[in-house]
């Protein structure tokens, strides 16, 4: 490997690392933008839907220009799904700590049950946003898509556990330099691991 190529080597990393900084940067400014609560889903859609691009090597477009559409576009469609799976969250949260507060054998099975439960819904979660940006369904469908793929696919949903995990790892070790990038380059972790069970079908869609 010649000098030349080192430094071509480099200036891509460097690019990279700056695209992953400056995505993250519209993923926070975004979600502030929608008020937290409101702004999130959105926003973390639209940055899926880069990382999306980005691993089908569409490099070349205006970032901020198609941030910006994309969660325009997505808005009403993501909120209504992010206050549908707040809504499951906390019913979930509530029901194990109701059986884990009872003494009875019935309430201990039960609260089993509903940690399952919720490691499930966080699997869903981490589902959620790549099936979104991938695939056309209707708005409550995504939700049960994700469910249906975090059981079905266990190897898969392990992955993404572990990657997460890694990740939660690394910005502890790290917090100064991975804030600046941590949310980009999950999704990104996120969307690659993802779309190793994604098919080839009629849902599959070029724009989000």
């Amino acid at each position: 490997m010649n000098f030349e190529t080192i430094v071509w080597k480099l200036y891509d990393i460097a690019n990279w690392i700056m695209r992953l900084i400056y995505l993250n940067l519209l993923w926070i400014f975004f979600s502030l933008l929608g008020l937290g609560i409101f702004g999130v889903f959105p926003s973390t859609a639209a940055m899926f839907s880069i990382s999306r691009k980005w691993l089908f090597r569409e490099t070349d477009i205006p970032l901020t220009k198609t941030f910006f559409n994309y969660f325009k576009k997505n808005f009403i469609q993501m909120n209504k799904i992010g206050i549908a799976m707040i809504i499951i969250g906390i019913i979930l949260y509530v029901d194990l700590k109701f059986f884990q507060a009872s003494e009875h054998i019935i309430s201990s099975i039960l609260s089993y049950v509903m940690i399952f439960a919720l490691i499930i819904y966080f699997a869903s979660i981490l589902y959620l946003f790549p099936i979104y940006v991938h695939f056309k369904f209707k708005t409550f469908e995504y939700i049960k898509q994700s469910i249906i793929a975090s059981l079905g696919k266990p190897l898969i949903t392990i992955m993404m556990f572990s990657a997460s995990y890694l990740l939660y790892r690394l910005f502890i070790f790290l917090p100064i330099v991975l804030m600046f990038f941590v949310g980009s380059l999950s999704s990104i972790v996120t969307m690659w691991i993802a779309m190793r069970i994604f098919p080839t079908s009629d849902y599959l869609i070029d724009e989000k």
